[in-house]
């Protein structure tokens, strides 16, 4: 089983920050979300609003990502002192593969336009999202993108599924408490990676491993270890 650090090494640093994604080795990969600014750049941030992790007096901290271009939001100060990072500033900062979850529609079409210019990036991304519109229309956008289905409740429909072209779905996420050996099993046979979110406690990690999840994203991932770890390197 992988592991993935959820917003870099959250439970250590500074969620989505330069040091939270410094701080994620020895995890297989880093996870994170972006939204698009003003001026359609993709920063990394998982709220709409800097609020809950800017500095109390850190201007535009109210603000929607998506009022502000890229330069204004580089004046929010975090709570550790750094900037909002880009995308392209993780791309430049780590090599692990990364798993990029759209959090808002806008998100979709500067997302296709990064990676058409940068290729050599694009296998060791895994977009994510809870929504199943922003991913066909990515896969429609970028059709080199592997992508995978975020969901939090068992009741949640996975038509999508059947939308997306088996050459672009790489894996289903649910959330950790929905994992069953079923569930695994059913996905696999249908060529499709098992992950889950977001593990923090000893048992979760323990019954995702005993059902088979293919990767488990993880608050610590120094903490949270697999019993049997991997031999090669993730690719999605």
């Amino acid at each position: 089983m992988y592991i993935v650090a959820h917003r870099g090494a959250e439970d250590l640093e500074l969620e989505n920050s330069m040091a939270a994604f410094l701080a994620a080795p020895p995890a297989d990969a880093v996870e994170l979300d972006v939204h698009a600014s003003l001026d359609n750049q993709l920063v990394v941030i998982h709220d709409r609003t800097a609020e809950r992790v800017a500095a109390p007096d850190s201007p535009h901290r109210d603000a929607p990502m998506a009022s502000l271009t890229v330069e204004q939001i580089k004046e929010i100060t975090l709570t550790n002192g750094e900037n909002v990072p880009t995308l392209e500033e993780v791309l430049a900062t780590t090599d692990l593969p990364i798993q990029v979850e759209i959090k808002a529609p806008g998100a979709v079409a500067p997302a296709a336009e990064l990676f058409r210019h940068r290729p050599e990036q694009l296998a060791r991304i895994l977009f994510i999202s809870f929504s199943d519109a922003a991913l066909v229309e990515l896969t429609d956008r970028l059709p080199g993108a592997r992508v995978g289905v975020l969901r939090a409740e068992l009741a949640q429909d996975v038509d999508v599924l059947d939308e997306i072209p088996a050459a672009n779905l790489a894996a289903f996420l649910p959330h950790w408490q929905m994992v069953t050996p079923e569930l695994v099993a059913n996905y696999h046979a249908r060529g499709v990676r098992v992950g889950c979110w977001t593990i923090r406690d000893e048992h979760a990690l323990s019954v995702v491993e005993a059902a088979g999840v293919d990767f488990a994203t993880v608050s610590d991932p120094g903490r949270f270890r697999p019993g049997s770890p991997e031999s090669h390197s993730l690719t999605w």
